[in-house]
């Protein structure tokens, strides 16, 4: 079954490739936010959708459409996520979903947030299968809103600008391509490796407890 899953995949990124790149940057929309809701995203490859797209735009404006558009994707997905959690709280990991997400997979999402707070919503967004359930526990836990949507859009720009700037060196963009992307890289790998060094050493402050409503 996961050859054949991974089949599907790997066709459907090479049907999207002969599309034209416009187009492409709707599905990398679509495939972010559905990524991001209800682990979806074992069934769509968000990464790689992503790093087409990246690999197909040209030059400055078409990588910064790619940022624009899977980024605002995804978080539509974590809003989604979040939404859910939020309206029907621990009763949720009784539900169909929740059996489907797994006990385990709830307890670490939601120990992600515990220990690290808020801005653990950066980090999280690079583990995979868990950046998918920390949307819904941090609704669970009724994490303020704005706190939520704004690590959420910090992570998940961190996240697009690395896959999408691999898409590009590796689909060779032909106007500015390697300058544009060795510095998104760059600028990604600066921002989010100390970010994540600080959030691995820092301590759990109570001021920060997400269970207080926003």
């Amino acid at each position: 079954m996961l050859t054949d899953l991974t089949n599907a995949t790997t066709a459907f990124v090479d049907y999207l490739s002969t599309l034209d790149p416009r187009l492409v940057l709707l599905v990398a929309f679509a495939c972010s936010a559905i990524e991001m809701t209800f682990l979806l995203g074992l069934l769509v490859p968000g990464e790689s959708v992503v790093m087409l797209a990246g690999g197909l735009q040209d030059g400055p404006a078409g990588f910064a459409a790619v940022i624009v558009a899977a980024t605002a994707g995804a978080l539509c997905g974590q809003l989604v996520a979040y939404a859910a959690g939020r309206a029907f709280g621990t009763r949720l990991r009784g539900t169909w979903l929740g059996n489907r997400i797994g006990a385990a997979r709830f307890d670490r999402a939601e120990n992600y947030l515990r220990d690290r707070g808020a801005p653990a919503l950066v980090l999280v967004r690079f583990v995979a299968f868990v950046h998918s359930v920390v949307p819904i526990a941090a609704g669970v836990s009724r994490m303020p809103l704005g706190r939520f949507t704004l690590w959420s859009a910090l992570g998940t720009t961190l996240w697009v600008s690395a896959f999408a700037g691999v898409g590009a060196l590796t689909g060779g963009s032909s106007t500015g391509g390697p300058g544009l992307v060795l510095t998104a890289i760059g600028a990604t790998c600066l921002g989010a490796v100390p970010l994540a060094a600080r959030l691995i050493r820092r301590p759990r402050r109570r001021d920060e407890t997400y269970a207080l409503a926003g």
